[in-house]
């Protein structure tokens, strides 16, 4: 692990010659160790939400801040040191806050997972379908009733998980699951869901069949192909469809994949740029920080508050709340303006510096980690009766560790989703009760 560390750095400094971004590296290094070589004892959900906000704001803006600015479609607005003096402190605090508080929930015995699930396997098949049909229809309930629908449907993916554990026959299960998802991600051009789970599902697999490291080499190597194939068929799916020239279907899906199937096209220079741009938040923020220190409006805990309004309050109470996706507050702070189709978030660092400066960055990205530790200890609290429960970590929080995700948004679905699955645990927890306590997995 030590090894990984310096090896990460000193390629950082050999490529960029820069200190931070040197420590930078160090930090990539050290986490793809982790997930690679600690998966089979360890579940690496915590890894890989660090792992997404270390591409996102410290990996990718290492890169763009190398490339010609003809090629940066989102160009950084500070300078590099100035960037990373505020990024990678702000990492270190979201790390701390993560791993402040102690817990077992990522160390489950698999025997006694594979145990409960076998117990209850055939109400786990039951649970799939009538969840996987809630997924087909959860348009029709409207608002914030929707929205706990879209939760409610979200446990296809528990039952899936814990199905393949114990039998191969069980692996349709999954298959269907994966492929509704990445047929739904595709039709609306909105994958980050498909993806999420895909990569949700690599790791629940590290953890649970302990496979090689060369079958954990070729995941990987597949995950990137599918990121940027995903990334070559939106634009031309997007372009062909939002313009009203065709209409969505999965044959024009099909056929757009056929044609962006040449790995010319994969690796050419535009997608990966544009793979690059996608996963680069580092530049909303920086675009923040050389905004909010030209205009000076620092706001407290304004926007904060309001945060909090939409996801605490109902409609009812509180009629002009934001809603998911208002682009009202990115509008006025980011320093651009984006319209109600483009899908994209300031992201905690720069609501940290929105509201109190550098000091805002550090503070906030602490709290987002701490929020995040205790929500592990309390679904840890909760396989004290049943380790199934250890997989409502990835409905719950797939939306919290998104660098790109709006703070109302994770604020909303993390409070939602907490007060939704606390009620199904009290539900179920007598049925799916363990003879005996879950033990770690050593």
């Amino acid at each position: 692990m030590i090894l990984s560390s310096v090896l990460g750095f000193l390629f950082g400094l050999l490529f960029f010659n820069n200190l931070w971004v040197a420590m930078s590296w160090s930090v990539f290094a050290l986490l793809i160790h982790r997930i690679f070589n600690e998966s089979s004892k360890s579940f690496m959900f915590r890894e890989w939400g660090l792992l997404l906000y270390c591409i996102n704001y410290l990996i990718s803006p290492a890169i763009t801040y190398q490339l010609n600015e003809d090629l940066v479609l989102y160009a950084m607005k500070i300078e590099q040191d100035a960037y990373y003096s505020l990024a990678l402190p702000g990492f270190v605090c979201l790390s701390l806050g993560m791993f402040l508080i102690p817990t077992t929930i990522f160390s489950i015995s698999l025997d006694s997972l594979k145990e409960n699930i076998r117990q209850h396997e055939r109400i786990l098949k039951t649970m799939f379908w009538i969840t996987l049909g809630l997924k087909f229809n959860q348009s029709v309930f409207p608002g914030e009733l929707g929205f706990f629908i879209y939760l409610l449907a979200s446990i296809r993916f528990i039952c899936a998980f814990a199905l393949i554990s114990v039998k191969e026959r069980n692996w349709l299960y999954i298959i269907l699951v994966l492929s509704v998802e990445l047929a739904f991600g595709f039709l609306g051009a909105m994958y980050h869901d498909a993806l999420m789970w895909f990569i949700f599902f690599g790791l629940y697999y590290l953890f649970v069949k302990r496979p090689s490291f060369q079958v954990k080499l070729l995941g990987g190597i597949s995950i990137f192909v599918l990121v940027l194939f995903v990334q070559a068929v939106k634009s031309v799916y997007r372009s062909a469809v939002w313009t009203g020239e065709q209409e969505a279907s999965l044959e024009v899906v099909k056929n757009v994949g056929v044609s962006q199937a040449d790995s010319k096209i994969l690796l050419s220079t535009e997608n990966l740029l544009q793979t690059l741009n996608r996963g680069n938040q580092a530049w909303i923020f920086a675009s923040t920080v050389d905004r909010m220190d030209r205009v000076q409006d620092f706001q407290g805990m304004n926007n904060v508050n309001l945060y909090l309004e939409a996801a605490l309050l109902p409609r009812f109470l509180a009629p002009n709340k934001l809603t998911s996706g208002n682009k009202e507050i990115f509008n006025a702070f980011s320093g651009h303006t984006i319209n109600e189709e483009t899908s994209m978030g300031l992201g905690i660092f720069a609501d940290g510096y929105i509201a109190y400066g550098f000091w805002g960055v550090y503070a906030f990205g602490f709290a987002l980690g701490l929020i995040l530790s205790l929500s592990f200890k309390i679904i840890e609290r909760w396989t004290n009766y049943s380790p199934l429960y250890v997989l409502t970590l990835l409905p719950l929080l797939n939306y919290a560790v998104r660098p790109d995700c709006e703070l109302q948004t994770t604020i909303n679905h993390l409070s939602k989703g907490l007060l939704l699955f606390w009620i199904i645990f009290l539900l179920t927890r007598q049925r799916f009760k363990m003879t005996s306590a879950p033990q770690l997995n050593v």
